[in-house]
């Protein structure tokens, strides 16, 4: 009833049969979805500011997809569709640590700000003067800037609070440090 058949015979309909498949006949649509959705997470973490080499890197792979599917070259489509997917996941995680750290950062600033600015106004007719100039200048206009800080903050604008308040907390610690030197004996 049944006829033995040849083992080559058997091999070539398996690799003919699997050289058939191998070749995508559609665009990798699900992978494209998926790359996309990536991407979205990405954007709505901000990795663009946060993680931007990885961010940037999969809207290229996911533009070289459909440049692929245009050509017909479904394979490599796929390729540039898991290409986008996997750097957009880490863009996303990535941005959200490093906006995390960023928040941290910021806040911390405005809490050493107002520390330093309590201290400079105990201690500016304390010190020389061109730091006491300098000290006077900063906290006279401190309100305007903590104001700004923490309107920023509100903004989830934390590179801005540190852009803004790290240069006035250094060169308040630099005021405020007094000199090391010898004394008299």
């Amino acid at each position: 009833m049944f006829r033995r058949v040849a083992p080559w015979v058997l091999t070539l309909a398996v690799t003919l049969s699997g050289a058939s498949f191998a070749g995508c006949s559609s665009p990798p649509q699900k992978e494209r979805e998926q790359a996309e959705s990536a991407i979205a997470a990405a954007r709505t973490a901000e990795a663009a500011d946060y993680a931007a080499s990885d961010f940037n890197s999969a809207v290229t792979s996911l533009g070289e997809y459909d440049k692929a599917v245009s050509n017909g070259d479904y394979r490599l489509a796929l390729s540039h569709a898991i290409s986008a997917r996997d750097p957009a996941y880490t863009a996303a995680k990535l941005a959200a640590e490093r906006k995390t750290a960023a928040r941290n950062e910021a806040e911390r600033l405005i809490v050493d700000f107002e520390g330093l600015l309590i201290v400079a106004k105990s201690r500016v007719a304390s010190l020389p003067p061109p730091a006491a100039t300098r000290t006077r200048a900063i906290v006279n206009e401190s309100r305007k800037h903590l104001q700004e800080a923490r309107s920023r903050l509100e903004k989830q604008d934390f590179k801005g609070v540190v852009t803004l308040l790290q240069p006035k907390v250094q060169t308040l610690r630099k005021d405020l440090t007094p000199p090391t030197g010898r004394r008299g004996r």
